[in-house]
């Protein structure tokens, strides 16, 4: 066993974490804690030029540049793999495309033990029907069988064989699946979008819609979870809503990956919709 140094004895673990502000937050923190005569004022003046850039940086109302993230590892003492972690969380929780930061995850996750595999633009054949991802989540599942007739009968809404058998068609395809003493198995345990959008985006969109219909039509039980707010807004508020979206799908991702005792399929919808131009 590893004993932590007197200091370091509840720092916060950078690679448990999917936003630097919080982070930041986090740290200076824990140095209040350490040391009561720690000042905040005083350390964001040493290290970034100014004594309130720390607190507009955790509060959202700056970025980190370059020359600043640079700066910003030298006042945490971060070693060489925290410093490439930190620099890559920074440009993932900055950027303003779903592309950039699907891959910047990707990047991110080789730190975490977390090793999404992302679909990438010609492969969008994953989402040409609903079911298809269904399918494969359903065989990752710790089942003794996994042949078509067992997994139509499982799935809800329900599929026919012959969809079944179409959906294992296209992942092994893909390479997603391959054949097993067991009927099929995974070929990668854990499948993001690298962010697609145009036509498969719109009917993907689409298919997800009238199944969120023919299951609340059937068990409306079903919506427990279901929650709706329709609210006024201002577009920079609109912005860090859909970052807080994106940051809260990446944890979700993260629990997925590292989930060992599946025994269910789930869709998650994380939608906004414009009500007014």
């Amino acid at each position: 066993m590893t004993l932590l140094p007197k200091r370091d004895i509840g720092k916060p673990d950078l690679f448990q974490f999917l936003e630097y502000r919080k982070f930041l937050a986090d740290y200076v923190e824990w140095r209040l804690q350490c040391n009561p005569r720690f000042s905040k004022r005083a350390f964001s003046l040493k290290y970034f030029g100014s004594s309130g850039i720390l607190y507009a940086v955790v509060q959202g109302q700056r970025d980190f540049g370059p020359r600043m993230r640079v700066r910003c590892a030298a006042a945490l003492s971060l070693d060489e793999k925290e410093d490439g972690y930190f620099d890559l969380l920074v440009q993932h929780n900055q950027a303003k495309t779903d592309l950039e930061r699907n891959f910047l995850f990707e990047k991110l996750s080789r730190f975490r033990n977390s090793k999404p595999w992302v679909v990438r633009e010609n492969q969008h054949k994953y989402y040409a029907k609903w079911y298809y991802a269904v399918v494969f989540s359903y065989i990752g599942l710790d089942r003794k069988k996994s042949t078509p007739r067992e997994i139509a009968a499982e799935i809800h809404p329900a599929l026919s064989e012959d969809q079944v058998r179409e959906a294992i068609g296209i992942l092994m395809e893909l390479e997603l699946v391959r054949k097993s003493e067991l009927g099929y198995a995974l070929t990668r345990n854990h499948v993001v979008s690298g962010g697609f959008q145009g036509h498969v985006a719109l009917e993907y969109n689409r298919q997800i819609q009238g199944l969120i219909s023919d299951i609340a039509g059937t068990d409306i039980t079903q919506f427990r979870e279901f929650s709706t707010q329709v609210t006024s807004i201002s577009n920079e508020s609109l912005q860090a809503i859909r970052k807080k979206f994106s940051a809260f799908q990446e944890e979700v991702q993260e629990i997925v990956s590292k989930d060992k005792d599946t025994d269910k399929v789930c869709t998650m919808v994380f939608q906004i919709i414009p009500n007014t131009r």
